[in-house]
């Protein structure tokens, strides 16, 4: 006999002792109880474990949001130059100064001052949209939010 069919008999003695230990009732309720209780603890670990997955999705996808938002905020930087020129300003101007040079310059850009030239409309209304899109990124700049309504 080799180790191989040594292991197999022991198993098969092993499942012997197990059967015969079934039939006696004190056993078999002792292992029903056992088996029970064990069943409860894997459902109650199984909703934890859901749980956890769950949470972890919902912190990774904010934290995927901020890094996002944080980028645009980088970008944002990185561009604010051309945005402070495009609205006269010197880098690093405050919200007013912001404010008050984006009503300034659609005062003088605005479209309908040129309705009587269509060449002089269509460069006015190039240019009040870079003055837009300057304010709209200075002003999410400088308050850390992304849009005018959230001011």
């Amino acid at each position: 006999m080799n180790l191989r069919d040594g292991i197999g008999i022991l198993k098969k003695a092993g499942q012997v002792a197990a059967d015969v230990a079934m039939t006696q009732p004190g056993i078999r309720r002792r292992v029903e109880r056992v088996q029970a209780t064990v069943e409860v603890i894997r459902r109650e670990v199984e909703t934890i474990a859901a749980q956890a997955e769950a949470r972890a999705q919902v912190l990774l996808r904010e934290l995927q949001e901020e890094a996002l938002r944080a980028r645009k905020q980088i970008d944002r930087q990185r561009s604010a130059s051309d945005h402070y020129r495009t609205l006269g300003l010197q880098n690093g101007a405050s919200l007013d100064d912001v404010k008050k040079a984006y009503r300034k310059m659609m005062r003088q850009h605005h479209p309908d001052k040129h309705s009587t030239d269509a060449a002089a409309e269509a460069r006015a209304h190039d240019r009040a949209q870079a003055i837009n899109e300057a304010y709209r990124e200075l002003t999410a700049l400088l308050t850390g939010r992304e849009n005018r309504a959230a001011h």
